[in-house]
């Protein structure tokens, strides 16, 4: 079994035998037989199979597992959603499909511009043949796929809506917020490394309510006379996003079962860091995050529906279907 993998391994495509192109636009992945394959999984996927098979019974699940007990409701609902179209209100729609394929691209960037710390002098047990050892090709590859995504969120949106005009005003001044400390013990670097994968991590887990959404709206027949192929692309992009989950929990698991460094030649368990560190992400964005984006889109939905001739029986519906 191989647990060492050069950068060009880890970026290599399949060798497609057709690309994947939907009106005309040229996108990531490719088909082999058929099948639909994602980017830059030649070898990854297997690496981060053989990485994963080195852990420890258990670790995988004690990173992932409360990650997504704690998924939050999509909102607004596919119901909520497909009631709007249904009555000409698409605004909430088209908007929630561009921020999505805003934040894909914006995702990428977050991890390619870490500045990786030294682990070999902050963790104390051997990380050779890791995913950790290879975090910055990873986090490239990452970045790559997420670059295609935003593409591919907004050629989904454009197939079922026949292009619409887009929202100016989606993320102004989006920007990556310095997280606070929470472990001064440690090397504030590695803290800022463990807070930014775990932060990325939960994002991409609760992102399968996102993606069950959209394809629920989007693959709607009788909303979208082009359905089928919207539904399609955004199980592509669900797809490519099995290697993000896969590499980010097993480097963080890898970390958790090792001893950190905190001065003095002690150590502290990698475990009580990414514990602690991700029940606090996970509180955060399954709590003050998700009421914050429930009450912005309830604010969109109404001022959308403004001027609608059902505008109060439109409202009694919506939020009787929430």
């Amino acid at each position: 079994m191989r647990y060492e993998y050069t950068r060009e391994e880890i970026l290599a495509d399949h060798a497609y035998e057709r690309p994947l192109v939907m009106d005309g636009v040229p996108c990531h992945g490719g088909f082999i037989r058929g099948r639909y394959v994602s980017p830059r999984t030649l070898w990854r996927a297997p690496a981060i199979e053989a990485w994963q098979g080195r852990l420890p019974t258990g670790e995988m699940d004690a990173i992932l597992g409360p990650i997504g007990a704690a998924v939050p409701p999509h909102f607004p609902s596919a119901d909520q959603t497909r009631l709007l179209v249904r009555h000409g209100v698409t605004v909430p729609l088209v908007r929630l499909l561009s921020l999505i394929a805003v934040v894909e691209g914006f995702g990428g960037d977050v991890l390619r511009l870490v500045d990786l710390p030294p682990l070999g002098a902050h963790v104390r047990d051997p990380i050779d043949g890791t995913a950790l050892a290879h975090l910055g090709v990873l986090f490239e590859a990452h970045a790559q796929d997420e670059a295609g995504h935003r593409r591919m969120w907004e050629l989904a949106r454009d197939i079922a809506l026949d292009k619409p005009p887009v929202p100016a005003d989606l993320v102004p001044g989006l920007t990556a917020p310095a997280p606070p400390r929470l472990f001064p013990e440690i090397a504030a670097d590695l803290e800022a490394l463990v807070l930014r994968m775990l932060g990325v991590l939960v994002i991409e887990v609760f992102a399968v309510a996102a993606f069950r959404w959209a394809e629920e709206v989007l693959g709607d027949p009788a909303l979208f006379g082009r359905h089928e192929e919207a539904r399609a692309l955004i199980g592509y992009i669900q797809q490519d996003e099995t290697p993000h989950v896969g590499y980010l929990a097993t480097a963080l698991a890898e970390l958790r079962c090792r001893r950190i460094a905190v001065g003095s030649g002690e150590t502290v368990p990698g475990s009580d860091v990414v514990d602690h560190a991700r029940d606090r992400i996970v509180g955060f964005q399954a709590g003050a995050r998700h009421r914050a984006n429930v009450e912005l889109r309830t604010q969109i939905v109404e001022r959308c529906v403004a001027n609608h001739p059902r505008r109060e029986a439109l409202l009694a519906e919506f939020r009787a279907l929430g």
